[in-house]
């Protein structure tokens, strides 16, 4: 996950990104002591942006489905909680 979020960021597809939300993964074994939060909180730091993770979206049950295309905007709330509002822009 760290080499593809590396190349991705070395890519510039984050250049413009404002904010990145992840679903939960099925792979959560630490390897030598490193965590998945521990990408995520490496790539926070570099990117300066807002990163959510372990959301109800991906391939582990329950999901949500996010539509492409759609305009997001993310609450936070209290308890790691958010709520997630998707619309259509015209």
């Amino acid at each position: 996950m760290k080499r593809s979020l590396v190349q991705l960021k070395l890519a510039g597809w984050f250049d413009h990104c404002s904010g990145m939300m992840f679903g939960r993964s099925a792979v959560d074994v630490p390897v030598e002591g490193y965590q998945y939060q521990d990408v995520y909180e490496e790539l926070q730091k570099e990117l300066q942006i807002p990163i959510f993770y372990d959301i109800d979206c991906g391939h582990v049950p329950p999901q949500m489905t996010l539509i492409n295309g759609a305009y997001a905007e993310v609450q936070l709330q209290p308890q790691g909680k958010a709520v997630l509002k998707q619309t259509f822009l015209a």
